[in-house]
């Protein structure tokens, strides 16, 4: 893309949403075209990507944007709610020491969570 007088100048001819028939002919495709024709396409479709340093690793990122334009990626289902969400990381500690449920102690919050649980669940109090 260049601009002449003002005007912007597409310097390839770039295939429109919904002329590609599959996936497979959009990624024979885009191998046609160089960094910097792909990074036009993207950025005449109107695409975004986060640009990396390495030269393979961004064009890699503007061929996935351009495939997500073409044939959108169906929506990731949501994942299961944790089935020890109901307890507080208080009350998890709680009955680890109502219980006296051996458990290694430890700064961080998060570890100490997943410990006791686990120890719980060893020790049949919790499903």
């Amino acid at each position: 893309m260049s601009k002449r007088n003002g005007k912007v100048v597409v310097t390839a001819v770039y295939p429109e949403k919904g002329t590609v028939s599959d996936e497979k002919a959009l990624k024979k495709a885009i191998k046609g075209y160089d960094d910097v024709q792909l990074a036009e396409w993207a950025t005449l479709e109107g695409l975004t990507w986060k640009v990396a340093e390495h030269v393979a690793i961004n064009r890699m990122r503007i061929a996935m944007a351009i495939k997500e334009l073409h044939f959108p990626s169906e929506p990731k289902a949501k994942a299961s709610k944790s089935p020890y969400a109901k307890y507080s990381t208080e009350e998890l500690i709680a009955m680890v020491v109502d219980k006296d449920v051996p458990v290694e102690p430890t700064e961080d919050m998060r570890i100490m969570r997943m410990r006791a649980i686990m120890a719980l669940r060893a020790h049949k109090i919790i499903q």
